[in-house]
């Protein structure tokens, strides 16, 4: 009898293993199907970037400190218009082929028509605008972060990876197709907002005059994902990350009013400490994190995996709970799987002897795809369960999460083709972009909206955006140019 049950376990193991097993074998041939590997590149004069012209164009651009504020009355706009003229200095033979229209305060819009006006145009965007650098850091910064400095085989500065690099590699790229007689057969359209870092309204204001004219666009790309080296858990080497969709904004303003008081005769329970457990409530219950937001990045990335990363997420079933707990472990992963809380403003009091009567907070929600600011308000009215907390949105600053876009799009499967010209071997894969972007607006006249930007980024590069020593080496922004040149010719093809 023990036989027996000792056989029989071992056939269970092993019909278990069998599956696993093929599992994990159609997981890794699916992951090295690779879209657009099957596309033709377009007939192209080649073009021959001119590195240091190209990183001297881009420095020109750092130097101008485009710098969008909360409040636009505090906007320099001067400085976007020394810009908007380095821009025609620069690039002479675009401006003269393409016609420009300042839309709103400073955002452009570039038209390139197409031979054929029957077809829908392509957008490619970026935004003009740039944080500032904060005073306290400034000492920390190897070159001042408006020097613009080339140095060390890199471009120094605010806007080097957000996000000057993409409008200015544009511009280089249109202007060699102008200068060596590309005609595109669909219109190509550039639209570069002026406050996207405030999340302010210059995209939404080229999307409502597109809409007005009645145009639908075949596909837009703005920034986004990148490729990452090392970043992806689990993930070897090089891989791209295409942005399909991003996630949800919501900033709620949560608050208490009670009664005020003295310090020396406290009550039981008061604005701040009501507040206070509110939110430790808040932070304590994070939303929960779905595996399955990132299968499809997964799926695609398979073939470059980690063994024990193939055998997991081909078999989910099994080993979904190791999964979740390897991507929790990363900050980036873990963002990406579940909608986020953070707690960014506390305010309380005015006098140390004085019980306030009134205390609130911020707290910053970066919603998953497919859950909703209501699934969130009403989670959160749940979870607290005291009807002397209240909430209400920051004024502007909620949005839900854009759709998702898809894989099978020739749009996408351009990129993808095009960036493995770029980076052989780097598999490429669906991307849920956690920050804000400009594209979210363009979902308003486009199925096809995808983030990315073609230069490799590391753990340590991450942290230079919106930090101190932004830098973008030199040769990288040189293929930026190069990309986009491929990439514009694709998309303004017939058939896209």
């Amino acid at each position: 009898m023990v036989l027996e049950i000792i056989i029989l376990v071992i056939a269970i193991l092993l019909i278990l293993a069998a599956f696993i097993i093929m599992r994990t074998y159609v997981f890794i041939h699916k992951a090295s199907e690779d879209a657009g590997s099957d596309l033709p590149g377009v007939e192209l004069t080649p073009i021959k970037v001119d590195k240091d012209l190209a990183a001297r164009h881009l420095s020109e651009a750092i130097q101008i400190e485009t710098i969008s504020h909360e409040d636009p009355a505090e906007n320099v706009a001067e400085n976007f218009e020394k810009l908007h003229k380095l821009l025609e200095k620069n690039y002479p033979h675009l401006h003269k082929a393409l016609k420009r229209e300042i839309v709103g305060q400073a955002s452009l819009l570039y038209t390139w028509e197409g031979k054929d006006a029957s077809l829908d145009p392509v957008l490619l965007a970026a935004h003009q605008d740039v944080v500032p650098a904060e005073e306290s850091s400034l000492s920390q910064w190897s070159y001042p972060p408006f020097s613009g400095k080339i140095a060390e085989g890199y471009i120094w500065g605010r806007g080097t990876l957000d996000i000057k690099s993409q409008l200015i590699s544009l511009m280089e790229a249109v202007e060699q197709l102008v200068i060596n007689d590309y005609k595109p057969e669909r219109t190509v359209l550039l639209g570069f907002g002026s406050d996207e870092e405030v999340l302010g309204i210059g995209a939404k204001s080229i999307v409502a005059l597109l809409q007005k004219r009645g145009v639908h666009l075949a596909g837009m790309i703005d920034e986004g994902g990148c490729i990452y080296d090392g970043i992806i858990p689990g993930v070897k080497g090089l891989a791209g990350a295409i942005g399909v969709a991003e996630k949800g904004y919501l900033s709620l303003k949560v608050f208490v009013d009670d009664h005020a008081g003295h310090s020396s005769t406290p009550a039981d329970s008061n604005a701040t400490s009501i507040l206070i457990r509110a939110l430790n409530k808040i932070v304590n219950n994070p939303f929960p994190a779905k595996v399955s937001m990132v299968v499809p990045m997964f799926e695609k990335l398979g073939a470059a995996a980690t063994p024990i990363m193939q055998v997991a997420f081909g078999n989910l079933w099994l080993f979904g709970g190791i999964i979740k707990k390897t991507l929790l472990a990363s900050g980036e992963a873990a963002a990406t799987i579940r909608t986020t809380t953070a707690v960014t403003i506390l305010k309380g009091g005015v006098k140390d002897n004085i019980l306030p009567g009134h205390a609130e907070a911020v707290v910053n929600f970066r919603l998953l795809p497919g859950e909703s600011i209501a699934y969130v308000c009403e989670s959160l009215r749940k979870l607290i369960a005291d009807d002397r907390v209240k909430f209400e949105p920051l004024h502007g600053n909620a949005w839900e999460a854009s759709p998702v876009s898809p894989t099978t799009s020739m749009a996408y499967r351009h990129i993808a083709s095009v960036t493995r010209e770029f980076f052989p071997g780097a598999p490429c894969a669906p991307y849920i972009m956690l920050g804000g972007s400009d594209a979210r607006n363009y979902y308003a006249i486009c199925e096809n909206v995808y983030r990315f930007s073609p230069y490799a980024m590391t753990t340590d590069d991450l942290s230079r955006i919106h930090g101190v020593n932004e830098r973008l080496k030199v040769d990288a922004f040189a293929v930026m140019v190069d990309y986009f040149y491929r990439l514009i010719a694709r998309w303004s093809q017939k058939e896209m």
